[in-house]
């Protein structure tokens, strides 16, 4: 089994989450959800939208849904998921190790990118000859994409550096300290000053 393990920790692209604990994978999850529902409320605000304001009588809000991402829409939601994906990657953040598999991730998502953004210039143009073919196509790109995005967030989580109670508390004691010698250099010139001002008005009355 762990010969298995091992084998498969080598992989391309997937080998890193043979060594990634639950923890980052929990995480990452839980970020991913939110970040996907925000990222699809606009299609699902707009077939509710679509729905409202129908007056067929055979309307389908499934189709309406569909709708309000079958001329590109989908092609710019994989851009969007996928730019992110090419910051983590060529981003190290302090004390965090490289991005696990650096050049394929980065690599197959500017190539994605590259391949949507012409795609969606071609179909505004109105040069696409066979949409359905696009849209099909647009479809296994975002679920690509998702599964990138989702990817990246795992082997983000997996590369920091565990943070522990002290690290979070060393910012706070380090201002507390600034601002404790800040004051005490404060009472120490006034005090500088007042004893200045006391001479200086004794030395007068004298």
């Amino acid at each position: 089994m762990n010969s298995i393990r091992q084998w498969l920790s080598r992989t391309w692209l997937l080998g890193t989450l043979c060594k990634v604990g639950r923890p980052a994978y929990a995480s990452a999850f839980y970020e991913f959800i939110y970040l996907f529902l925000w990222s699809v409320l606009p299609f699902a605000l707009g077939a509710l939208v679509l729905y409202v304001v129908s007056d067929a009588s055979s309307k389908n809000i499934f189709q309406l849904g569909v709708s309000t991402f079958k001329n590109g829409e989908l092609l710019v939601f994989t851009i969007s998921m996928l730019a992110p994906i090419l910051y983590l990657t060529l981003h190290d953040p302090e004390q965090a190790a490289p991005f696990p598999h650096k050049l394929p991730i980065s690599t197959v998502v500017a190539l994605v990118i590259v391949t949507c953004a012409a795609l969606f210039a071609l179909l505004k143009a109105s040069a696409v000859k066979d949409s359905s073919f696009v849209f099909e196509l647009s479809v296994w790109l975002t679920a690509l994409a998702l599964a990138f995005r989702y990817l990246a967030l795992v082997y983000h989580r997996f590369r920091m550096p565990p943070i522990s109670e002290i690290e979070l508390r060393a910012d706070q004691e380090s201002y507390k300290e600034d601002f404790r010698t800040l004051v005490e250099e404060n009472l120490k010139s006034e005090e500088r000053s007042f004893v200045t001002q006391l001479q200086n008005h004794l030395g007068e009355q004298a």
